[in-house]
């Protein structure tokens, strides 16, 4: 690398500081200087484990507590000076003994400190190292809404059973940590799990089972059987746990079987001996709580503060997945069935053949995330043309259309492919934070496979991991492929996306070895914001303020080949293009200002830090670039600039124009034929 060049580079590193500093620092004034931060937050600890956070008043000062799996409730030492609040928690700092696991060794008094931009809360903790120093690591949370009243249970109305578990096998369910041990069976209608563990620690090699679906208000009812001594859990959303125990084991948790864990005890121990099989009948609605155990109601619609320990997200306005612990005691399931929330008010028509004003629970003609069952928020997010959170009846239709598609696409996929779905690359429970990983045919081809890694495209405010198909001609040739999430514009702004990507990149090569995979022979290949961020992402190894610290932080998140395909490469000209009519029709910027969190005048800096053309430097990956003569919506000149400044510093680059090609995945032949010798040529021969 050239003098200028590693310049530069300081120069952008040493501005996002700046800029990060900034935004971490940022207040809305109050009345008081403790008062915006008294409320509950859903947060995301470095670790990924997310946290919930209390914050009040107690005795004309402040208190608070905070909740995640294997820790104490207490913080201490809170303050608050000028607009930051200041508290210390005790965590153990030692390294974990396997994947997801706790950390190890001796609790350690670790400060932390946070200031709130309106509904944000920004947090630094200054992490001890061995050598005595500390390690500012800095995470995010939001505000949660006050708790919902109480609902009239009454008034309420719930759809036809979904069976969450078919008898037969683990289709529909995942384990919440793909690196641990899977103890989950089915056996003649029972869903079966067998662990040796007989001890209160928290955290076991063992994983716990969640559904793939998600879902917010609803009734589940189901069988369970724990032998003596047991203990287990269920939890609604992924984050309230039902207790599951033997009647009179020792390992009663704090309240028992058909409590809610830490947060409600049941008001009878209506619970049986253990190795006899008991019936649960949970209704969650509105953040409130009714469990019936084994014909008895134990808790009586009462409302749930947050998140228990073991949560994979503590954001309460957000749909989740029932999930089993499997990190405890041996425990059997059956006869798992799940009602969804409806409009009470609901007729069947011969027109409502999508049942949209069926799940339109409060009749406003429109469905949020937690109006849907099953929910796949990725198919969401595409169906939400406006993007406003809710889906029309005509969106609906295309949320129906698009998981239609994607089935199909998934057909394209050749046979005897070996895959693993809906891998989380951070453990925070966030679908975002997932990846799908397909291994080519073993009986053609042998371990270690080159990898490719598929970002997918949207604007960065839509798009899946799941529509993944066409791009499977690379499993022919002997390759691996990789499909990621990465947090859309709904939630996340730059640099989060990338920070995201370089997660998965990381993660991959971290077991490399498990699934058989070279760690030295990593590509990427994405398309229209998936191009962009591929892009940035092979410019800017080595340049800290973009790698983050999310997930696995102790590999190397540099790829050896990066094939574009009609990226933005300077977001400040796609600006000026889209005013510019020499330039074929007006550029839609739209998604490029909720990609910076505001308007280009504001983030003029953001957007050249986020722009790939200025971190181009010698020592770059291969570039294979492909753009559309027509594409209306990516000036032709974003990619062709590109290329001549690769080219200019002396990498490796490939500029091709698609004849008639337009703004949308190439599907002709030739195009596949050359991806494919540019990935064989780099990551092969």
């Amino acid at each position: 690398m050239n003098k200028y060049c590693i310049n530069r580079k300081s120069s952008i590193s040493i501005f996002f500081m700046l800029v990060l500093a900034f935004c971490v620092n940022a207040q809305v004034s109050t009345s008081s200087p403790h008062e915006s931060f008294i409320g509950n937050w859903a947060i995301v600890l470095p670790d990924g484990h997310p946290l919930w956070l209390s914050i009040y008043e107690k005795n004309n000062s402040l208190d608070g507590e905070a909740w995640s799996v294997g820790l104490g409730n207490a913080i201490s030492e809170i303050k608050v000076e000028s607009d930051t609040l200041y508290f210390k928690r005790n965590y153990k700092v030692g390294e974990p003994k396997f994947s997801g696991g706790p950390p190890t060794g001796e609790k350690v008094l670790v400060q932390t400190k946070a200031t709130v931009e309106t509904d944000k809360i920004f947090l630094t903790m200054d992490w001890p190292l061995p050598d005595g120093t500390f390690k500012k690591l800095n995470f995010i949370g939001k505000r949660l809404a006050p708790l919902p009243s109480k609902p009239n249970l009454d008034k309420i109305k719930f759809g036809e059973p979904i069976s969450l578990f078919n008898g037969k096998d683990l289709s529909g369910w995942r384990l919440t940590n793909p690196n641990q041990i899977n103890g989950w069976r089915a056996e003649n209608g029972v869903l079966i799990n067998e662990t040796p563990k007989l001890n209160f620690d928290p955290f076991s090699k063992y994983g716990n089972l969640r559904t793939d679906g998600e879902f917010k208000d609803f009734n589940l009812k189901l069988e369970f059987n724990v032998p003596l001594k047991g203990n287990s859990g269920i939890y609604l959303c992924g984050r309230y746990e039902t207790q599951v125990v033997d009647r009179d084991s020792r390992m009663q948790g704090l309240q028992g079987v058909g409590a809610l864990f830490a947060r409600i005890k049941p008001s009878e121990n209506a619970g049986k001996v253990g190795g006899e099989w008991q019936t649960y009948d949970i209704t969650l609605v509105d953040q409130h709580v009714t469990v019936i155990l084994n014909g008895k109601k134990v808790i009586d619609n009462e409302p749930v503060v947050g998140a228990t320990k073991g949560s994979l997200n503590a954001d309460d306005s957000k749909p989740g997945p029932i999930y089993f612990q499997g990190d405890h005691t041996a425990v059997k399931y059956r006869n798992i069935q799940l009602r969804p929330r409806i409009n009470p008010d609901y007729k069947k028509t011969e027109k409502d053949e999508s049942e949209f004003s069926m799940f339109d629970v409060n009749g406003d003609g429109r469905l949020t995330p937690t109006e849907i069952p099953l929910l796949d928020q990725d198919v969401f997010d595409h169906s939400d043309s406006d993007v406003d959170w809710q889906l029309s009846e005509k969106e609906y239709r295309s949320y129906i259309a698009f998981k239609k598609r994607m089935k199909e696409d998934r057909t394209l996929i050749p046979e005897n492919t070996r895959i693993y779905r809906n891998i989380p690359y951070i453990l925070d429970g966030n679908n975002r934070h997932t990846l799908d990983l397909y291994l080519p045919d073993t009986t053609k081809f042998k371990k270690p496979y080159p990898l490719v890694i598929w970002i997918h495209g949207g604007g960065w405010q839509k798009g899946t991991k799941d529509l993944f198909g066409k791009q499977t001609s690379l499993l022919k040739h002997g390759f691996a492929m990789a499909s990621i999430n990465y947090r859309l514009t709904r939630e996340a702004h730059f640099p989060e996306q990338v920070y995201d990507t370089k997660a998965a990149i990381r993660y991959l090569r971290k077991y490399a070895g498990q699934y058989g995979l070279n760690a030295n022979k990593f590509g990427l290949w994405g398309s229209s914001a998936g191009g962009h961020l591929v892009s940035l992402v092979g410019t800017t190894n080595g340049i800290q303020d973009l790698e983050g610290n999310l997930g696995v932080t102790d590999v190397s998140s540099e790829v050896q080949a990066i094939c574009d395909w009609f990226g933005p490469s300077d977001l400040n000209q796609m600006n000026a293009s889209s005013t510019d009519k020499s330039k074929g029709a007006k550029q839609n910027t739209k998604p490029i200002v909720k990609f910076l969190g505001g308007s280009f005048e504001e983030k003029q800096n953001e957007a050249k830090m986020a722009s790939p053309i200025i971190y181009v430097t010698k020592d770059d990956p291969p570039f294979l670039i492909m753009h559309g003569e027509k594409d209306p919506l990516v000036p032709i000149d974003q990619s062709e600039l590109f290329h001549s400044a690769l080219q200019k510093v002396g990498v490796d680059s490939e500029y091709i124009v698609v004849k008639n090609g337009v703004h949308s995945f190439f599907i002709g032949a030739s195009e596949h034929e050359k991806v494919a010798k540019f990935f064989k040529n780099k990551l092969i021969d």
